[in-house]
């Protein structure tokens, strides 16, 4: 074993001094969580050094996840300055547009071949995959270069979608983090909630998210969906979230270094549990660890050597005592703040915190209620350095639970007029997650017809999308400060109602209305295209899209017509909608 230990230390040493033709078994991974400064010189030089040096380094840089070669051409002036030479760096031609006549171009692939060292810039992560896998799945030829990169012992790397690539699974690039609580774990890419996508499989411990701390500079609370998503079959392993300007380097013998200003969040599901059902997701017994700055961590063995300089923060030794509900665990930072200075530093055996989203059609507004704890086996190491306290935090445990707004659970709140069966649950399950509201007496009215203007609501609320800046309708009887005006622009300017000019939301929604709602919402929120058609006897006289939509959705058994007659100008009641829209959802 020693001989073999010394053995891998002489080839490593030797390709650190620029022997690019050494072989390993496997060579160096290197994940940053994204936002990566120029100011980081710790992860900069690291790339370089693992690459060969600023001599011997051969540098591909793969702008496929990006938009434009912005940041290809920002990162590849940044090496530069580090004293890598230009003529080895090269940005490969493959990107979002032409991947699929590139990808399997020998000569476009060339600077992969040639490369000690491929870097992933940031986008999407799904532009990636695209360009490394064949549709039958087979690797493509930039997948088999990056591969013999690993393989000869160079380095793969990557920022925010370059990190999450390199997993064998990989969440989706977008989306609202509470999302995955309320809708589950997405089946596809572009649905709500987020979906595991197969990646590059080089890190094979699990699932590398990134932007745990920040997205820019608005919301975060990765670490919601990360603990959802761990919960999902086939198991994708534990998950490894990692703060922007943040990287982990993961070694050849298996050992992975935190290096940066932030953190890295592991998470261990072996012994969770997880429910899924009317009332949103609940998870139990989520482990959970922090690691900073120099902390290593052993991913066979799962033990964590927090860095040398770092002490024991012994009970009584705790710089805070107490804490106070969180309110927004999405903010910045938030969830770092509820573990770090809401347990590891803190006499308080748990710390709490909330998720919420609101309705603004009457201020209705739920949530998840996150507790962290202390389970026996916690420690909390810490270093005092540069003005700031760098933690190591382990052995906590995480519970959610979906909470009303005054924090009582969902059954206490449900419409005390939902009924039983089928549809008592459809309406109870989208109650809870805002997409329809309850009158000031808490009841729901299932009988009473719905309004245009809560159509309108319900369709954003479902769908949240963004308008239609090129056709933005005027509302002349919606004023700016109605509750609604955003959401009615949203669905007037993206074609789902009419009313351009003026809206009627007071007004009953028709079955017109309704069967272009609900083919909306059954197209973008399942990914599915209404292609059967049925003929109707009195829809003549409606507007094309409208018409359109009454025919489909009837031949595909989402609405009802008896005996060839739609009835379009009729009314819809609530029910009826709330029954639908629990149906599309999947609740």
């Amino acid at each position: 074993m020693n001989k073999q230990r010394n053995l891998r230390g002489l080839l490593a040493a030797l390709i650190l001094c620029g022997s690019a033709d050494q072989v390993l078994a496997d060579g160096n991974l290197l994940a940053v969580g994204g936002m990566l400064r120029a100011s980081n010189s710790l992860v900069y030089e690291k790339l370089i050094e693992l690459a060969g040096g600023t001599e011997q380094a051969r540098i591909a840089i793969m702008p496929t996840a990006s938009g434009s070669l912005g940041s290809s051409k920002r990162f590849q002036a940044e090496l530069e300055a580090l004293g890598v030479s230009a003529e080895h760096i090269r940005i490969v031609g493959i990107d979002r547009h032409n991947y699929q006549d590139t990808m399997n171009d020998p000569a476009v692939v060339a600077p992969l071949r040639e490369a000690s060292a491929v870097w992933f810039v940031g986008g999407d992560q799904a532009r990636i995959a695209r360009a490394l896998f064949n549709a039958d799945g087979s690797p493509s030829l930039a997948m088999q270069a990056v591969q013999a990169i690993y393989d000869k012992g160079g380095v793969v790397a990557g920022t925010s979608a370059g990190a999450s690539i390199l997993g064998a699974r990989m969440p989706t690039a977008y989306g609202v983090v509470m999302d995955t609580l309320d809708f589950g774990v997405a089946t596809a890419e572009g649905r709500r909630g987020t979906a595991l996508l197969g990646g590059a499989g080089l890190f094979k411990a699990g699932v590398i998210d990134q932007h745990f701390d920040k997205i820019e500079e608005t919301s975060s609370g990765r670490a919601a969906r990360m603990a959802s998503y761990l919960l999902e079959q086939p198991a994708p392993g534990k998950g490894f979230g990692l703060d922007t300007n943040t990287a982990m380097w993961i070694k050849p013998g298996g050992e992975l270094e935190v290096l940066g200003e932030g953190y890295l969040t592991i998470m261990d599901p072996a012994a969770a549990k997880k429910s899924f059902g009317l009332y949103g997701t609940r998870i139990d017994d989520m482990r959970l660890a922090m690691l900073g700055h120099g902390d290593r961590y052993d991913l066979a063995s799962g033990e964590i050597r927090p860095d040398a300089g770092k002490q024991p923060i012994e009970p009584g030794n705790e710089y805070l005592v107490g804490n106070r509900l969180l309110t927004d665990l999405s903010a910045v930072s938030a969830i770092n703040r509820a573990v770090l200075y809401g347990l590891a530093d803190n006499t308080a055996s748990r710390q709490l915190g909330l998720m919420t989203r609101y309705n603004p059609a009457n201020g209705y507004h739920y949530g998840y209620r996150f507790e962290f704890s202390k389970r026996a086996d916690f420690a909390a190491h810490s270093r005092f350095h540069d003005s700031q306290t760098n933690y190591s935090v382990s052995g906590v445990r995480l519970d959610i639970r979906p909470v009303t707004a005054d924090l009582r659970e969902p059954a206490a709140g449900a419409p005390r007029d939902a009924g039983n069966g089928r549809r008592g649950d459809a309406i109870r399950a989208v109650t809870f997650r805002g997409l329809m509201t309850l009158n000031a007496e808490g009841a729901f009215e299932a009988e009473r017809p719905i309004t245009r203007g809560e159509l309108a609501n319900a369709l954003q609320m479902t769908l949240s999308a963004e308008p239609n800046l090129k056709a933005v309708p005027t509302l002349s009887d919606v004023p700016a400060e109605h509750p609604l005006r955003e959401h009615i622009e949203v669905v007037v300017s993206n074609g789902w109602m009419d009313g351009a000019e003026r809206f009627d939301a007071q007004r009953p929604a028709s079955r017109a209305d309704w069967a272009l709602a609900c083919k909306t919402l059954v197209e973008r929120f399942s990914g599915a295209t209404l292609s059967k058609t049925v003929a109707l006897q009195d829809i003549a006289g409606l507007a094309a899209p409208n018409a359109e939509a009454a025919a489909q959705t009837v031949a595909e058994g989402w609405l009802s017509a008896n005996q060839g007659r739609f009835e379009p100008a009729a009314p819809v009641k609530r029910a009826e909608v709330a029954e639908t829209l629990a149906r599309i959802i999947g609740l």
